[in-house]
């Protein structure tokens, strides 16, 4: 598994020199890179100064079983209940974050101080629950609104995946491991609406996403959003 681990990482770290000398620069936010380099760099503009102090605070997601994602957020990823607020007698979201005392919570916080900065940081959970009577129907598998995956970043992701594992957590692709050829990633629809992409076209975007993604590991939480969950940056995004 080391030899594997370094011949990924050597050839993530060729391809970014090789990519480095000649790595479209976007001029425009309508600009669409035409050439054979699939990387286009935004632009070294700087954001407008009216907007300098902004920063994504929260995502907000609709959940099904709110105890049950409470559990996951915090048994899987180690993320606080802030609190829940409950809004009427049948809705209530919740807050759900890491410790900020520190990087990736390696200073303790008091669920006090957390909801005190909660509007000082970012990187928060937000659950929405409608506790109503569920269509026992399944749902149909499309996608329902513009939520494509979550992000995390974890230090360690052989350790990560074995614990996935160790809680049941359905893994969709392992580390070192291609797009799946069935299963979620393997239709068209967790992409968005790309039912009318040729097949010739979707397999062409399955086999970038395999080596783009190899020191990546996609799973689903338990109301089946996409995680993705990736490595701390070791001197390139690429490996």
């Amino acid at each position: 598994m080391l030899l594997k681990s370094i011949i990924t990482k050597a050839f993530f770290a060729s391809t970014a020199l090789a990519c480095a000398g000649h790595m479209a620069r976007s001029t425009s936010t309508n600009d669409t890179n035409t050439g054979n380099n699939p990387f286009t760099l935004g632009s070294d503009a700087p954001a407008d100064s009216a907007t300098t102090g902004y920063f994504m605070n929260h995502v907000a997601l609709n959940v099904h079983n709110l105890t049950r994602s409470i559990a996951f957020y915090s048994n899987v990823f180690g993320m606080r209940h802030m609190f829940t607020f409950q809004a009427s007698p049948h809705l209530s979201f919740t807050y759900m974050s890491h410790s900020q005392g520190g990087r990736n919570g390696s200073a303790y916080q008091t669920t006090e101080e957390m909801i005190r900065l909660k509007n000082n940081n970012g990187g928060h959970l937000e659950f929405f629950h409608m506790n109503v009577e569920q269509d026992p129907r399944p749902t149909k598998p499309q996608k329902t609104n513009t939520v494509n995956h979550l992000g995390f970043i974890v230090p360690d992701l052989q350790a990560t995946q074995a614990r996935l594992e160790e809680h049941g957590v359905t893994i969709y692709k392992k580390l070192g491991e291609p797009v799946s050829e069935d299963g979620y990633l393997a239709d068209k629809f967790w992409l968005g609406d790309a039912t009318n992409l040729s097949d010739e076209e979707f397999e062409s975007i399955k086999d970038a996403m395999t080596e783009f993604n190899r020191l990546t590991i996609f799973a689903a939480d338990p109301d089946g959003n996409l995680l993705e969950i990736l490595p701390l940056n070791e001197g390139s995004f690429l490996g």
